[in-house]
C-alpha cells in the first residue's frame, strides 16, 4: 500500500490558516500592550498633576506679608507659538533642600514654564529663594522640576468681590490688587495625551487664599 503525502495545495492552505491564526494572536497581544502603555502613561500624568497642583496649593495658601504688603506678580511671555505666565509671589511655603539651608522663612517662589530638553511638551519649574529680589527673573534651568509634558498652563485670578483677572500686579495702580494677593486662583493645567494628541489631559483646581490683604477685615 502506497503512503500518501500532502499536496502543495494542502500545504498552502495550512500555511494560510496558520498565518491567519498568528496574525490574530499578534494583533491581540499588540493591542493589549498598547492599552497597558496608555494606562501607564495616563497614570504618570495623573500622578504628576496631583503632586503639582498640591504643591502649588500649599504655596499659594501660604502667601505671606512682607513689609506691610503682599508680593504677587504675573508676567506673560512666549515659548515658540505658545503664551505662558510667569507667577512670582512671597510665601511661607519655603522648602529647604540642603542641610545648611535655612529651614523656614518668607521665600520668593516663582513658577515658570520652560522648554523640555528630552520629552515632548514643556516643563514646569519651581524656584524658592529666601533672599531673592522678586523683580529679578530666575534664569532657565535654575528652578526645580515639578512636571513635564505640559501643553498649557493658565491662571485666572479673583479679587474679594469675585471679579476675574488674567493678570495680577500687587505693585501696580489697580486698587483691588495694590499690596494684595488674589482672594482665589483658578489653575488650568494641560498635559500631552499620547493616545490622542488633539485632546490633552486637562486638570483644574480653584485655590482660595485665606489671607490676601494687609488690612484686617
Amino acid at each position: 500500500m502506497k503512503e500518501r503525502g500532502f499536496t502543495l495545495i494542502e500545504i498552502l492552505i495550512a500555511v494560510l490558516i496558520l498565518g491567519i491564526v498568528m496574525s490574530t494572536v499578534y494583533a491581540s497581544y499588540t493591542g493589549t500592550f498598547r492599552i497597558i502603555r496608555e494606562i501607564r502613561s495616563d497614570a504618570d500624568v495623573y500622578g504628576m498633576a496631583r503632586s503639582t497642583l498640591d504643591r502649588m496649593a500649599r504655596d499659594l495658601q501660604s502667601a505671606a506679608l512682607w513689609q506691610g504688603g503682599f508680593t504677587f506678580l504675573t508676567k506673560h511671555y512666549m515659548l515658540g507659538n505658545r503664551e505662558f505666565v510667569r507667577l512670582t509671589f512671597r510665601s511661607g511655603g519655603h522648602v529647604a533642600f540642603g542641610d545648611k539651608e535655612v529651614t523656614d522663612g518668607i521665600a520668593v517662589i516663582e513658577y515658570a514654564v520652560e522648554e523640555g530638553a528630552e520629552k515632548e511638551g514643556y516643563i514646569l519649574t519651581r524656584s524658592d529663594d529666601l533672599f531673592r529680589n522678586p523683580e529679578k527673573e530666575v534664569p532657565p534651568g535654575a528652578g526645580f522640576l515639578l512636571c513635564d509634558r505640559i501643553e498649557a498652563l493658565t491662571y485666572t485670578f479673583f479679587d474679594e468681590k469675585g471679579k476675574e483677572y488674567s493678570d495680577w500686579n500687587s505693585e501696580g495702580n489697580v486698587q483691588m490688587q495694590k499690596k494684595k494677593a488674589p482672594a482665589a486662583v483658578l489653575i488650568r493645567l494641560s498635559f500631552a495625551n499620547e493616545a490622542d494628541r488633539e485632546h490633552p489631559h486637562l486638570f483644574m483646581t480653584r485655590i482660595r487664599l485665606p489671607f490676601n490683604r494687609p488690612e484686617v477685615p
